[in-house]
């Protein structure tokens, strides 16, 4: 892994003020619109779908640079698996949460019940614990699941948990080093662009995902390795020559 590869590599590439301009005005453009909820979420899926597109080309070659932004379609509809797939993976913390937000609303109705409040009590520490334990547990599995649907492109590859598993088994170094990288420069790189009149912040935010993307891209080439792809295909036995007609 070439962590500082991933921070400067975005600044080698010849068209670099473009893309981020394209980024970061399609982050402010969002940001305006985010009453709508549906132009944030289908700008996030732009974003993911061009991270996912720069996973792929880094798996295939370390040293690519940024992907244009063409496609679009293709770009918004890798971004939507991989929300839908994200939603699917965080499922659990909705059924854990259930049991508490239930007694929450018996204890709004009945509030002089104690029984009803030492319930609540226990069941909310529980469901913070449990909650807590869940969410690093996904955060740490993440990367996995971005990669092997980027590579496969199919959604079931999101949700292939033996493979999602694995890879996070192996390469949990690498993972716990690429998290802790993302969300330092996630942090710098938000108050860089406060600084820059607030503004900024949709530009930072946008290379912090490029940086993501690039060390995404990196374990994907570790994990996934392009040579694995010709791996599975089958040897035909050797062509014999006839024997020779004897007599």
């Amino acid at each position: 892994m070439d962590y500082g590869k991933a921070i400067k590599f975005t600044f080698e590439d010849k068209n670099w003020i473009g893309i981020i301009l394209i980024g970061g005005a399609l982050g402010l453009f969002s940001l305006t619109f985010f009453w709508t909820i549906i132009i944030p979420i289908l700008v996030g899926a732009l974003f993911y779908g061009y991270m996912m597109q720069l996973i792929r080309d880094v798996r295939q070659n370390p040293d690519a640079g940024l992907p244009d932004w063409t496609d679009w379609g293709k770009k918004l509809g890798d971004g939507l698996k991989l929300l839908i797939v994200q939603f699917i993976w965080a499922i659990p913390i909705f059924i854990l949460l259930t049991p508490m937000l239930f007694l929450g609303i018996l204890l709004g109705a009945y509030p002089d019940s104690e029984t009803l409040a030492i319930l609540f009590s226990i069941t909310s520490m529980m469901t913070i614990f449990l909650t807590l334990i869940y969410g690093i547990f996904l955060i740490f599995l993440l990367p996995a699941i971005t990669i092997n649907l980027a590579v496969k492109e199919r959604f079931a590859a999101g949700l292939e948990l033996g493979v999602i598993f694995k890879i996070t088994k192996t390469h949990f170094v690498d993972i716990l080093i690429i998290l802790i990288l993302i969300y330092g420069i996630s942090y710098i790189a938000t108050w860089i662009g406060i600084l820059i009149f607030f503004i900024g912040m949709v530009f930072t935010s946008f290379w912090a995902l490029l940086v993501q993307g690039h060390l995404f891209g990196q374990l994907a080439h570790l994990a996934l390795p392009v040579d694995d792809e010709t791996s599975t295909a089958i040897d035909l036995p050797a062509e014999t020559k006839p024997a020779p007609i004897t007599g």
